[in-house]
């Protein structure tokens, strides 16, 4: 595992500080150092590369025995590029050619600058790519890329991009290759075009969502696509380093906004996973004024991109808030220790291979200066630093096991769709509604103590490994996701869908309710919109519940047998019927967004209920706490490492004694050691074949609990 900082974005910081701090990272517990390699920076005229100042950071930090990491900012473009790429700007949605300017927390350089898709653009780019890749191949001390920073490609633009002939050309001939021909394009779009050029792109929102949707569909693979081939330059110079690349937020985050921003333009993280040996995030906990479950479930999203790819690349926090954020002149909370280290083993217990830390110094430059620094002026930096030390003794000294460390995956799924962000950005001109209404399902599993996985529609083997799939706003779904969804209740799942699942098309047209995918599933069709009922009142198998709801209701009839649970003047708003060896469960509304707003137990119990009916019983559950404050919800994970049970927790303010609850078969062993704290913790039988554990939480507020084995007195090192 690395653990790191970033700290070299050219020219910060001043030279004169770089042999001091790198010693000084190596003493706080840090291995590993980030430098951005910035085209503008190291490229000041076409064809010239001056690297002098990176050649002396990166020996200087391998004589300390700091691990390099080296993130190629291709995004900040250097000032030559419309000279010698003329007309390469972005336009935007009202054909206007973008202004590039310095970012506004980078000193040096042009953003957005020019379009990837012109040739000349990308050129240059490459080269820049390739000329850094081979510079550093030799390295012995480099321990990977990172190939694209954030995925930003058109910040600074401040309207919809891009529009220019080169990537309308490269829209064009996305859908020569989806679609076959203009006669199979015009047959799916209800459209009479007479030749590509009359093909355009969605601008506006709210216009008719076919064109819409499939730009942006283009522009995910677009961005997919520009990052692969940012990957294979640099393997093809270095082909024994990892490459890897980060995120602001995990896809399922990238909602977009009225005017400014595409839903999903910066790519899908499930696609980079086929390709990169990393896939990172960025994470602000305190700029942003995240709780335990906000933060916890951004990780899952990331997670849930490297468990759903065949080749498991690593998961990496790419940025993690370092010191007190500034933007301008407001104030925002500082980063004490506690909650810093606690973000640290929360990201560890999901599997993260990575903790690089954003920065090591307070800023210089723009709205960011006099912020983030693991070693700034919040006046937290000295408890950060003894925090940072305390972890490295507890790396070193369980590194072999933490290494081996797999987490359990989780048997129930929440569906990220991205077409049906692109239908709802195309009626809105954001995608929120559908992000929260995931979000929701995931904070109220986590409060419910039901694991999970984030299953994209794309990437659909994992069902394989999943008795139940809730299925959050899915207004689109297609033919694939239909036909493996069927396959996946047929041998014995349970679908959760919620109100008009699968009612659109992914070209944007609204089906018949006879067509829509529950319909065609089980018989359940819906009878229209009518006004929402809150709360929603269950009756699931003798347990009355109170649901809130959101937007509408949507009454369903049920041409097959089937269990209503919530009843309507109009038919059901909660059906639950049986298919091959599974079963759906229709919600004729939506509880997700409903839940996120405002957090309702009556959700998690029917969840609870739903995931037990499914014969989903977790296999770590947390059975009581005392004196626990605010929501009160202990955050679990667990795995193997090397056969041996890891379990990690993270308790809440104010938890003086916590149980666990071990199923039968998890534990070979009924003795545990406490890692933090050192202690040996026996189970003890609870009489129904399982084990429980009592435990007295470190002050850190988090727990690693490992399996010892006979004779055991310590893990091994």
């Amino acid at each position: 595992m690395l653990l790191g900082t970033q700290y070299y974005r050219a020219p910060f910081p001043a030279r004169r500080h770089w042999r001091e701090d790198l010693a000084r990272m190596r003493d706080a517990g840090l291995d590993t150092v980030q430098f951005w390699v910035l085209w503008a920076w190291v490229e000041p005229e076409p064809g010239r590369f001056v690297f002098d100042d990176y050649d002396e950071l990166i020996e200087l930090a391998g004589a300390v025995g700091l691990q390099v990491v080296l993130s190629t900012i291709a995004e900040i473009q250097p000032l030559w590029i419309h000279r010698e790429a003329p007309e390469s700007e972005l336009v935007t949605a009202r054909g206007q050619r973008v202004v590039s300017t310095a970012r506004r927390e980078c000193h040096f350089g042009l953003t957005p600058g020019g379009c990837s898709d012109h040739p000349g653009v990308w050129e240059r780019m490459a080269r820049f790519l390739a000329t850094t890749a081979g510079r550093y191949a030799g390295v012995g001390h480099l321990a990977a890329w990172d190939a694209w920073n954030e995925l930003r490609w058109n910040v600074a633009a401040e309207d919809l991009v891009c529009y220019c002939p080169h990537t309308l050309a490269a829209f064009h001939a996305f859908l020569r290759e989806r679609f076959g021909s203009l006669a199979a394009l015009n047959a799916a779009w209800s459209r009479r075009y007479a030749c590509w050029q009359d093909v355009r792109p969605g601008r506006t929102p709210g216009h008719p969502f076919t064109e819409h949707m499939a730009f942006m569909h283009f522009l995910t693979v677009r961005a997919d696509r520009h990052a692969a081939a940012r990957c294979e330059l640099i393997r093809a110079h270095d082909p024994g380093r990892p490459v890897t690349l980060h995120g602001g937020d995990p896809s399922p985050l990238y909602a977009g906004n009225r005017g400014r921003l595409q839903c999903l333009d910066r790519g899908n993280d499930w696609a980079f996973a086929e390709t990169f040996d990393g896939v990172g995030v960025s994470s602000f906990p305190r700029w942003f004024d995240m709780d335990d479950a906000t933060f916890a479930a951004r990780l899952q999203y990331a997670a849930g991109a490297v468990a759903g790819s065949e080749r498991r690349p690593a998961l990496w926090l790419s940025e993690l808030q370092g010191g007190r954020s500034v933007r301008g002149f407001e104030l925002f909370a500082p980063v004490d220790a506690r909650s810093q280290q606690r973000w640290v083993w929360q990201g560890i217990a999901r599997g993260a291979a990575a903790v690089l830390f954003w920065c090591w110094r307070d800023e210089v430059f723009g709205r960011e200066a006099g912020g983030f620094g693991l070693v700034g002026d919040d006046g937290q930096a000295e408890e950060r630093l003894a925090a940072m030390r305390a972890t490295r003794r507890l790396l070193d000294r369980h590194r072999r096991l933490l290494a081996a460390y797999v987490p359990a995956s989780g048997r129930i799924g929440v569906w990220f769709g991205p077409w049906s962000y692109y239908h709802v950005w195309s009626m809105d001109g954001s995608a929120r509604t559908v992000a929260d209404a995931l979000a929701g399902y995931c904070r109220a599993l986590l409060h419910a103590g039901l694991p999970y996985v984030v299953v994209e529609e794309a990437h659909l083997d994992v069902l394989a490994e999943l008795d139940l799939v809730i299925l959050p706003r899915a207004s689109v779904l297609d033919t694939l996701a239909r036909r493996r969804l069927a396959a996946f209740v047929d041998r014995g799942g349970t679908l959760l869908c919620e109100a008009e699942c699968g009612a659109w098309t992914t070209d944007g047209i609204l089906l018949p309710p006879a067509e829509r995918f529950c319909a065609g599933l089980a018989g359940v069709r819906e009878v229209g919109r009518r006004e929402v009922v809150d709360p929603m009142i269950v009756n699931w198998r003798g347990e009355r519940l109170a649901l809130d709801a959101a937007q509408w209701s949507v009454p369903l009839q049920c041409e097959r047998d089937a269990v209503s649970h919530a009843e309507h003047d109009d038919g059901s708003l909660l059906s639950e019927v049986a298919i091959g060896a599974g079963r759906l469960i229709a919600v004729g509304s939506h509880l997700g967004d409903a839940y996120l707003r405002a957090a309702n137990p009556g959700l998690e119990q029917l969840l609870r209920l739903i995931a037990d009916a499914a014969g989903i019983r977790p296999a770590v559950r947390a059975v009581a706490q005392a004196e626990a404050s605010g929501d009160g919800f202990v955050d679990l994970c667990h795995g193997y490492a090397d056969g041996r049970l890891l379990i990690f927790a993270f308790t809440p303010p104010g938890c003086t004694r916590l149980q666990l609850c071990l199923d039968a078969d998890l534990a070979a062993g009924h003795r545990f050691v406490e890692c933090v704290s050192g202690a040996v913790v026996a189970g003890e039988p609870d009489g129904e074949g399982g084990l429980v554990v009592s435990v007295r939480p470190p002050e850190t507020g988090y727990l690693v609990l490992g399996e010892l084995r006979a004779d055991e007195t310590d893990l091994p090192g």
